[in-house]
């Protein structure tokens, strides 16, 4: 998300925390509204079954409605929500052998952003559009983490490492293990469409 965009949610955050608190619940709704689709995307990501990710999502929006009239951090609650649904996924995982799904289409293209540029829209080929999706669904758990986060939900290296609990520079090694892996995956496509991959999706991990 560009400065000026994130800025103008920032203070969109802030001003809804401060309607809940003061007693309007539609503030909750929309608040909802604004980052239900990252939430799950994350939740994908980690759990990699479209029924888990939704309640997961569940769950986090459940804690946040406890939690917010004593929120502090308006400021801070992308990777607030973020870090309650890592930490809600990773128990799951751990209670759960886990079952895979496919995403759908749809969810796909939430997951990816409806307001943000597609990595793969000047990739015309929909079979070798397929095959991305299913080489980042292959990825180890972290670098899919680190990927999805990067990648498909714009957010910065330090927010990456923030919301993962490491360093920016671990964040920096997830995302060349995956380029390494993705790479890998698309080796028997044509070169000319890879590297159109490369320009639109892997070439985002300087900032």
């Amino acid at each position: 998300m560009p400065g000026e965009d994130r800025a103008l949610q920032t203070a969109e955050d802030e001003l809804l925390v401060a309607r809940f608190q003061a007693g309007d619940a539609e503030a909750f709704s929309r608040l909802m509204a604004i980052h239900t689709d990252q939430v799950f995307g994350l939740a994908w990501s980690v759990l990699h079954d479209r029924e888990a990710a939704l309640d997961a999502t569940q769950e986090v929006f459940i804690k946040l409605y406890v939690a917010l009239p004593r929120f502090g951090g308006a400021a801070n609650l992308p990777a607030w929500l973020y870090r309650v649904c890592l930490n809600h996924c990773i128990d799951v995982k751990r209670r759960s052998r886990g079952v895979n799904a496919e995403l759908t289409e749809e969810e796909w293209e939430r997951l990816q952003g409806p307001d943000h540029e597609d990595p793969c829209r000047s990739v015309q080929n929909a079979e070798l559009r397929d095959a991305i999706r299913r080489a980042v669904d292959g990825l180890p758990p972290r670098q899919r983490m680190a990927f999805v986060l990067r990648h498909y939900q714009f957010m910065s290296l330090k927010e990456v490492a923030d919301v993962m609990g490491c360093t920016v520079g671990a964040i920096k090694s997830h995302l060349a293990r995956a380029t390494a892996h993705l790479r890998d995956s698309l080796s028997d496509y044509v070169d000319p469409a890879v590297e159109e991959v490369d320009k639109n999706v892997w070439m985002r991990q300087d900032s």
